[in-house]
């Protein structure tokens, strides 16, 4: 008696087919290595003169305005849209202080990743 034919890998655009006891293929279920803070350009600068910065000038979260500051967040322009056009993405008049809700919230909106990435990406 024959049994179900094999599953695909759930990875989209992915042929592969998973071990068992997995979704993914072997290709797709490899844990990729996270790039270091640093090595994303989130160094000793951007700790001392960008986040520094941001949280001395705004104590309190400039969205909700009721929870202190925690997070120094790149606004208007993204750390990479600064980047790309040559601007220094460490002066502190290019961010915002936010409160952890807060950011979450925006990075979730405006940065989307996952299950959560649209098309343009």
């Amino acid at each position: 008696m024959p049994s179900r034919a094999p599953r695909r890998c759930t990875t989209s655009g992915c042929p592969g087919t998973p071990t068992p006891g997995s979704a993914k293929c072997p290709r797709c279920a490899r844990p990729r290595p996270r790039r270091s803070a640093a090595a994303q350009g989130y160094g000793r600068e951007h700790e001392q003169r960008f986040r520094a910065g941001v949280l001395e000038r705004d104590t309190v979260c400039v969205l909700c305005r009721k929870t202190p500051a925690v997070h120094a967040d790149h606004w208007p322009l993204s750390k990479r849209e600064l980047v790309a056009r040559g601007m220094d993405d460490n002066d502190p008049r290019r961010g915002r202080g936010l409160c952890a809700s807060c950011h979450s919230t925006e990075t979730a909106r405006h940065q989307p990743g996952g299950w959560n990435r649209g098309p343009e990406y």
